[in-house]
């Protein structure tokens, strides 16, 4: 064995190590900035699709006129009253969603507004309906009529 020289063992530097935890720790900051914003981002649209406060409004009266329906439904109120009330709810609505107070106008009044006349040839059509001792007009197509209205209502 003379002419064999011994190697010692490669050393194996630390560089490597360093570089296989700096790789994981980017990794895991990939990682974690994805689901931070993918979290921001569902939190985002889920925001985004809330219900604005005209939507609230909107929804506040198709209950208060759904449950018109239903107590004339319950004979609790005549047709009559059911149109007076659906007026009330109307005008209600307008004062609450656009600022003006047509609580006391003349539906004729109200018609000749271009920002009221949707809501005034329905208010024509109950005001007829509740004062009149015979009436055509019935409550449930008041009712669907200012349910869409409502909904239709900007």
């Amino acid at each position: 064995m003379d002419g064999l020289e011994i190697i010692d063992p490669p050393q194996y530097s630390i560089a490597w190590l360093i570089l296989a935890v700096l790789c994981a720790l980017v990794i895991i900051a990939l990682i974690t900035t994805l689901v931070k914003l993918t979290r921001w981002l569902v939190e985002r649209r889920a925001y985004a699709k809330r219900p604005g406060a005209t939507d609230a409004l909107k929804a506040e009266f198709l209950r208060s006129i759904n449950a018109l329906g239903e107590a004339v439904d319950a004979g609790e109120k005549s047709a009559r009253e059911g149109h007076r009330d659906l007026e009330a709810i109307l005008r209600v609505f307008v004062l609450r969603s656009e600022g003006l107070d047509i609580r006391q106008e003349p539906v004729e009044r109200i018609q000749a507004d271009p920002r009221t006349q949707t809501v005034g040839n329905l208010l024509a059509r109950t005001h007829e309906a509740g004062y009149a001792r015979d009436s055509r007009t019935r409550l449930s197509e008041s009712l669907h009529a200012a349910r869409g209205m409502v909904r239709a209502w900007s």
